[in-house]
């Protein structure tokens, strides 16, 4: 697989997930099955990403993807500050759409959004560092 044809998938799989979660996420409503099967397409994404972004040793994409899974860390850890102190930080929600909005199906195996935002957290840190890894390993080849 290409690298324009990576990137075009990355970018639909975010632009879909954040669309088909959006309406339960947006009326925090409880994730229903639709919402588990976005979640875990979108990690499975990821992880394709990553991995042919690897395999063709291209560090371009590697890179967006360490920038985008620390973004994602980023809004969860905002996400999680909101929600534990009841701060308001209106001038996140696009981006919290766009970097959260996908993860709505964890919210089905939690009993709160404070434990979802740090398990997306973790996760996400996880993507990244991953990701950052992978980028200097090809460094080194």
């Amino acid at each position: 697989m290409n690298s324009k044809t990576t990137t075009v998938l990355s970018i639909a799989t975010v632009i879909a997930g954040a669309a088909l979660n959006f309406p339960e996420f947006l009326m925090g409503s409880p994730a229903n099955a639709k919402n588990i099967i976005v979640t875990l397409a979108y990690i499975a994404m990821g992880i394709l990403v990553l991995s042919i972004s690897a395999i063709n040793k291209n560090q371009r994409i590697m890179a967006a993807s360490v920038v985008f899974w620390l973004l994602t860390f980023l809004f969860a850890l905002l996400t999680a500050y909101v929600n534990a102190t009841g701060a308001i930080v209106d001038w996140a929600i696009p981006f919290v759409i766009v970097f959260i909005g996908p993860w709505y199906g964890i919210s089905f195996f939690t009993n709160n959004f404070l434990t979802a935002s740090i398990i997306i957290a973790l996760i996400s840190f996880g993507m990244s560092l991953a990701a950052f890894l992978l980028l200097q390993r090809t460094k080194w080849d």
